[in-house]
Order: structure tokens, then C-alpha cells, then sequence
């Protein structure tokens, strides 16, 4: 492959970035890697020993940056991917961390019969080093556990577990407790769950749940969630009219409550297009929800300008806002993740990697906001890799020579810059792979595309400092995508958004 200089200095570009591949204010979407290879169904921060790491969860089978096995359950510390023993043998659905007395570990549920090479059916605990059953592996989840959480029921925390099973160490019916060394009944159990949490309506924390329809016992039927005191369960009003995919306590301002999401259209019998609020007493909408499809996670994260919820699925709007997969919640008012992701968030957490908190987002994706992403990308403000181009100033006159600006680089780590007058017709990240085009997911690709040695700046590089700029360049009029990439070690790092700029 010839290197993508030639077509950089012969064709290009004057850099005024086309703000609809940005996401908005000093937010940036940007890789993990170049990702996962499958379905990311959850994700959760748990710290070893090693320092706190973030850990995903799905259907699959491989981390496209070290190019090994990850086998549906993986570890990114920041930089990169790697292993939990040889994995699961089908699909994690949920993630949690619990300290049984033994000290603080990761518990994975799904539907898989072995972990680490284990009988464990359908759950296991991983303490950093190796998997073990929770319970007898004999006793275990006669079914798929989908949730996990933990909750003090006044007789000390304990782990609790939702999911499609007929019994679990004996326990029957959908739902149970682990205290550590043996399972017991929550109720007489309830139609499938899907999800769990903690919220305390102000008659002390609870127990919630959500899924299917339930069928409490004594007669009393939940319509698809319940919540349960550490004694009997009881319903939430009429409940709402569809399957429940998520559940998270926020308070927006108004006092704290129980938001539920879902795939359903009214909450209370009020019209309610896919999430609704629960103060304990009475449910809302959220103006007018999303309003397609379905939301299947929630979380709360604070980009700067205070908290607010965030929700991910297969929805368009959000309200009266486009938002294409996740969209956040400020109490009042929707908005968009620069130009969303493609199809949809099923999980959502916030983490640390270092640089700051930032939202994590994941599912079955390639990209997110234009950002090389597969199936899982990190949202953060005030930080992550920006390239940019002036002609000479932000409305530099036609015809001026080009000046590149990289922002937010670590110094001393080693940089890629890609540059492509091919365009993709369906925007950055799709299509198949074209020789110095931007238009495959695997940023790996890219990289190997450039032979120029480091040390041929703006192309690759170890960054100075935080802030640098290349230039001046005279260039032809013409369009390109960019994006800037960090290696370390050989395995891709952070990404940059694609940048589409355009010499005049």
C-alpha cells in the first residue's frame, strides 16, 4: 500500500470542520480500542486489586485491539482489553459487584453453563484471578439470570438475582437471595425480571423490579414492575403498559425518584413513549419520551453541567429532539449525544479512566457520533483527542493556507492521523473498506494503511504536549474526512471524532 501523504499534499483540504460529525460543546465521543467483536448486553467498574477497571459483558467472542479471545466477558483498563480466564461459554447478560465477607468481586449472570472452564450455571463470581460458582454449580440457575443487584433488606447486604429461571440452588421463581452461602426466596417469586435496583420513595430503600408481568401472590398483580420492602411486594400504581427493560433512582431537581424504561407506551394510563418517573405516590412522563421503539438502560452522569439521566435504545427522538440511540434527561428538557449511535445503547455506565469521569456506552454498534467505535465508545467533556483545521483563523479567508490542530494529547504517547478525500456516502465508520477512505469501523485498518515513520508529522508523531499545530500547508480546494488516532504498545488507543474538512 502506498502511504496516504501523496494524497494528503496533492488533493487536499482546507480545515473548516462540518459541525453536524462533533458532538456538542466540549462533549467528544471516542473508541475503547477498536472495540469489541459482538453484542455488549452490560457493563460495570470493578477494581481488582489492580486499580478500578471497567468490564463488559455480552455475546462476544473477541477484542478486535489485542486480537485474542475475550470469550463474552472482558476488562479495559484505559488502554486495553484483556481476558477474564477463558470466559464464558454463551452469553452475560448482567454485571455487579458484591463483597460476600471474602472482599469485594465481580458476579457475571447470563446464559452460560461454565465459566473459567466451570459448571456454574448461569452465574459465577470472579475475585481477579479465577471463576467460581455461586452456590453448588449443580444447584445453580436452572434458566438465564438477566439481572443482578445488591440490597440491605435490614438483615445486611446481600446479592440478589432476577432473570427466566424455574428454581436457583433450589429457590424457585424468577427471583432470589445470596447471602453468601445459600440462596432463599424473595416472595413467592415473580414473572421474568429483566432488571433490578434500590430506590427509597422515602418509606426507607426497597427493592425494585422490572420485566414482564407480575403476579405479587394473595391475588395482587403488578403491571411489569413491583417493588419489594424486604418482606412482601407490592405494585406501583397501574403500572405501565409494556415489558420494563431498565430502572435508576435520579432526582432532577424535584426531589429523588424511581425512573422506569421500557417498551411501552403509557405509565399510570398516561401516555408515556418508553420511560416514565415514579415519586412514590404518582407516575409522569417525561414530556413526551422517546417515542420509538424502545429504551433498554439508564444511568445518571454529570458532564459538567450538573447530573442528569441518560438513556440509551432503539429510538430516533427524544421528545421533540432527534437522538439517535441515547439522549439525555436534565429534568426538563431532551437532548442529543452529538449524532447518537447507531443502533442503540443496551448498556450504560460512568468510569474513570484517568483522564476524568466519562459515560460509557455499549451494544451493537460501529460507530458513535462518527467515532470509530465497535459496539461500545466512551462520552466525555473537556477531554478526549480533537483534530481540527483553520485557514489561517476559525473564518480564515478562502485560499489561505491550512494550519492542523491536535488537542487533549497525552505527551510522550505516540499519535496516527489519517486523512481521505474518498468520502463515505453513508457518513464516517460505514460502508467497506477503501484504500485511504474512512469508511471501514476497524481503525486498525487505517493505521496500517500509513508507512511513514514517526517523526512525519502531522501523519504520526509522539506528541510534544497536550496542544500542538502543523502548518502552514498551501492545499487545492478539496473535501477530506480526518481522524487522529493514539497507539500505545502497538494496540490502538483513544480516537479522535471524524473531522470532515474542507479547503476552500
Amino acid at each position: 500500500m502506498k502511504p496516504a501523504h501523496p494524497f494528503l499534499v496533492a488533493t487536499l483540504l482546507l480545515f473548516a470542520a462540518d459541525p453536524t460529525l462533533f458532538a456538542q460543546g466540549s462533549c467528544a465521543w471516542s473508541g475503547l480500542g477498536s472495540g469489541l467483536l459482538g453484542n455488549v448486553s452490560d457493563l460495570t467498574v470493578f477494581d481488582d486489586g489492580s486499580g478500578p477497571a471497567l468490564y463488559a459483558g455480552g455475546w462476544f467472542t473477541s477484542a478486535i485491539a489485542n486480537g485474542g479471545a475475550v470469550n463474552r466477558i472482558a476488562r479495559w483498563d484505559g488502554v486495553t482489553w484483556s481476558p477474564l480466564g477463558s470466559g464464558m461459554s454463551a452469553a452475560v447478560n448482567a454485571l455487579t459487584v458484591w463483597d460476600d465477607g471474602t472482599g469485594p468481586a465481580l458476579y457475571a449472570g447470563g446464559f452460560f453453563a461454565t465459566a473459567g472452564g466451570m459448571t456454574v450455571n448461569s452465574i459465577a463470581k470472579w475475585d481477579g484471578a479465577a471463576w467460581s460458582p455461586v452456590g453448588s454449580g449443580s444447584s445453580g440457575v436452572g434458566g438465564g439470570v438477566m439481572a443482578l443487584t445488591v440490597f440491605d433488606d435490614g438483615t445486611g447486604p446481600a446479592l440478589y438475582v432476577g432473570g427466566n429461571f424455574g428454581t436457583i440452588g433450589g429457590v424457585a421463581n424468577n427471583v432470589a437471595k445470596w447471602d453468601g452461602v445459600a440462596y432463599s426466596p424473595v416472595g413467592s417469586g415473580l414473572g421474568t425480571v429483566q432488571t433490578l435496583t434500590v430506590f427509597d420513595d422515602g418509606t426507607g430503600p426497597a427493592l425494585y423490579a422490572g420485566g414482564n408481568s407480575f403476579l405479587l401472590g394473595g391475588g395482587m398483580y403488578a403491571s411489569h414492575v413491583a417493588k419489594w420492602n424486604g418482606t412482601s411486594w407490592s405494585y406501583l400504581g397501574s403500572g405501565v403498559s409494556g415489558p420494563v427493560r431498565a430502572l435508576m433512582a435520579f432526582d432532577d431537581g424535584t426531589g429523588p425518584a424511581l425512573y422506569v424504561a421500557g417498551g411501552f407506551i403509557s405509565a399510570g394510563g398516561m401516555p408515556a413513549g418508553g420511560i416514565a418517573k415514579w415519586d412514590g405516590t404518582t407516575w409522569s412522563p417525561l414530556v413526551s419520551g422517546v417515542v420509538t421503539t424502545f429504551v433498554a438502560s439508564l444511568t445518571v452522569f454529570d458532564d459538567g453541567m450538573g447530573p442528569a439521566l441518560y438513556a440509551g435504545g432503539g429510538f430516533t427522538l427524544a421528545g421533540d429532539m432527534g437522538a439517535r440511540g441515547i439522549a439525555r434527561w436534565d429534568g426538563t428538557t431532551w437532548s442529543p449525544l452529538g449524532s447518537g449511535i447507531g443502533n442503540g445503547a443496551s448498556a450504560l455506565t460512568v468510569f474513570d479512566d484517568g483522564a476524568g469521569p466519562a459515560l460509557y456506552a455499549a451494544g451493537n454498534f460501529a460507530t458513535a457520533g462518527g467515532v470509530f467505535a465497535r459496539s461500545i465508545a466512551r462520552w466525555s467533556c473537556g477531554s478526549g483527542i480533537s483534530l481540527t483545521g483553520t485557514q489561517p483563523g476559525p473564518n480564515g479567508p478562502a485560499g489561505g493556507p491550512l494550519y492542523l490542530h491536535h488537542a487533549n494529547l497525552t505527551p510522550g504517547h505516540e499519535y496516527f492521523s489519517v486523512f481521505s478525500p474518498n468520502l463515505c456516502p453513508g457518513g464516517p465508520g460505514t460502508g467497506s473498506p477503501n484504500l485511504f477512505g474512512l469508511c471501514t469501523s476497524n481503525v486498525q485498518s487505517l493505521v496500517n494503511q500509513l508507512l511513514l515513520p514517526v517523526g512525519t508529522p502531522p501523519f504520526h508523531f509522539i506528541a510534544p504536549s497536550s496542544y500542538v499545530s502543523w502548518g502552514p500547508f498551501v492545499l487545492l480546494p478539496a473535501s477530506v474526512d480526518a481522524v487522529s488516532v493514539e497507539v500505545t504498545g502497538g494496540i490502538i488507543g483513544a480516537t479522535s471524532a471524524v473531522t470532515r474538512i474542507t479547503v476552500q
